[in-house]
């Protein structure tokens, strides 16, 4: 069942809030007929609100009626009662169901008059009334409305900066957790990887060959393990904003052929060449150890899914900084203030569906239990946190069985000097 606009509302309706004092003397000056000398409208309180007429021929003033004509007024009754050679006739006023004054009509005490003059004038007011009661019910509701949903949306918003904190806290603790699981993790793994290369090289005596290959097994499981711990930790240091760079003007080749370089065992392992195709191009501003991390992540990547005999190849050109869309300029020549840097490799592709989620962290293309490639999915993940850090983009592009080309980009150290392709 439907509120009421009276139940909707906790207080009655000040007369002063319902109607101007002086546009209700303008309504009430037409009835001054028929031997009516005065007219005015009481407020609750007994206090004149408006008022028409001679008050000369009126025997006291509004203001100073007498003791039992303002407690008449205040309690709209007796209906009657004389002011000097006046007399008086009081009707209740109403707003809804609350009375908001009173109605007086002033005549001389003998004068002929019309009995039906004061219903018709008390419709008239009524009815001004009732209209002003139901703008002020509404305006009414709207403010409870604007209070009660100002109040619901700071109740939300203390709300959130309580979540908001707490989540603060967590990720503080969930930091401070991997960075101390990270180094109780790493330093006995740092002392079974060089054990191992110990063992390898000899230095406790010579191995035969299956116990060669029990250590370059445990070897290699440590440093996969170790690679893991790293990746995470700096995966958490990305997220909560903790890796600042050290911004520089480096050469691309320069770059490029040290991450190559730092492939080289495990590219000759997989039996898949890296090489590097790169035309003369000007230098980018970026830190070198983080760009470093990049590249020796796609081309990690690039060489773990590729056949044997295949190559993994390197290129760059300068580009716009944000990639353009379906790979072209829709709005006119974009400026060259970027290189973008792309590996290539020639392993199975991706599906066109999963290519925007290759850099979610933790997402793997192979992710069945069947899957041949480890890894915890976060290498790409880091690359594109990194590449966001340096304000470019990275992004992939692939053919079902046409191999991957993942392209990357950072900005030039002068981009004003950087020729247009």
């Amino acid at each position: 069942m439907s509120e009421s606009p009276v139940a909707a509302t906790d207080r009655a309706p000040p007369l002063g809030e319902l109607i101007d004092a002086a546009l209700l003397a303008r309504c009430l000056a037409p009835w001054r007929i028929h031997g009516v000398e005065a007219l005015a409208v009481f407020d609750a309180a007994g206090q004149v609100h408006a008022k028409v007429g001679d008050e000369a021929g009126v025997a006291a003033s509004w203001e100073q009626l007498p003791p039992e004509a303002a407690a008449a007024l205040r309690r709209a009754g007796p209906p009657r009662f004389g002011v000097g050679d006046h007399v008086c006739e009081v009707s209740p006023l109403f707003a809804g169901s609350d009375r908001v004054g009173a109605l007086v009509l002033v005549r001389r005490a003998h004068a002929q008059h019309d009995d039906g003059l004061q219903p018709a004038i008390l419709t008239a007011v009524g009815q001004i009334l009732q209209s002003a009661y139901a703008a002020w019910v509404t305006s009414e509701l709207h403010l409870q409305t604007s209070a009660s949903a100002w109040r619901a949306m700071a109740q939300q918003n203390a709300e959130l900066q309580r979540a908001v904190e707490h989540l603060r806290q967590l990720d503080e603790l969930k930091g401070n957790f991997l960075a101390t699981v990270s180094h109780e993790l790493r330093t006995p793994l740092t002392s079974v990887i060089g054990f191992s290369e110990m063992l390898l090289e000899g230095i406790a005596g010579e191995l035969n060959a299956e116990q060669t290959d029990y250590v370059r097994t445990i070897l290699s499981r440590g440093e996969e393990l170790l690679a893991l711990i790293t990746h995470v930790l700096e995966m958490s240091q990305l997220e909560a904003g903790a890796v600042r760079l050290a911004l520089r003007p480096h050469a691309v080749a320069e770059l490029v052929g040290k991450a190559i370089e730092a492939v080289t065992l495990p590219a000759s392992a997989a039996e898949v060449q890296v090489r590097a195709e790169l035309p003369p191009l000007p230098a980018v501003l970026v830190d070198a150890e983080k760009l470093h991390r990049v590249l020796v992540n796609l081309l990690g990547n690039a060489i773990k899914f590729s056949p044997r005999g295949t190559t993994v190849v390197v290129r760059a050109a300068t580009a716009p900084i944000r990639r353009p869309f379906e790979e072209e300029t829709l709005f006119g020549e974009e400026a060259h203030d970027a290189v973008r840097l792309s590996v290539v490799d020639r392993g199975v592709g991706i599906a066109p569906d999963q290519l925007s989620r290759v850099f979610e962290a933790f997402y793997q293309v192979d992710s069945g239990p069947t899957r041949r490639h480890g890894g915890a999915g976060l290498g790409l993940s880091i690359v594109r946190n990194l590449v966001r850090a340096h304000g470019g983009e990275a992004w992939a592009c692939s053919g079902e069985g046409g191999g991957t080309i993942m392209h990357f980009t950072v900005p030039l150290a002068s981009p004003q000097a950087a020729p247009g392709e």
